[in-house]
């Protein structure tokens, strides 16, 4: 069982992105509220490592080791080896997800 998250620097820089724009838009209360339920959501794939489920879009790749927890509208894309729970991108589900995570995987950012 994941005993401890990793961060990988695309999922610090994704979570960063995502935080400032809803600083910018919204104020600093609202996304410190964000950022709370996204590192929740992740404590609780850490507890429950079972809870997530496979990403759809990388089924055409046989990938059934990168699992997702939806925090809508933000996919939070992760793998769990036997001691780390690994952070791969935090990535708002209203884009076109597919796109970015070829891209991501082209980049090499998707280990």
């Amino acid at each position: 069982m994941a005993k401890k998250i990793i961060w990988s620097q695309d999922s610090i820089d994704d979570l960063e992105d995502i935080i400032q724009y809803i600083n910018n838009r919204s104020g600093k209360e609202i996304a410190k509220s964000i950022y709370k339920r996204i590192i929740e959501k992740i404590e609780n794939v850490l507890a429950f490592p079972g809870s997530g489920r496979k990403v759809p879009e990388l089924d055409i790749l046989s990938n059934s080791e990168i699992h997702e927890v939806i925090e809508s509208p933000w996919r939070i894309i992760y793998r769990i080896t036997e001691n780390e729970l690994c952070i791969i991108s935090v990535i708002d589900g209203r884009r076109n997800v597919e796109e970015i995570l070829y891209k991501k995987i082209i980049d090499g950012k998707m280990r």
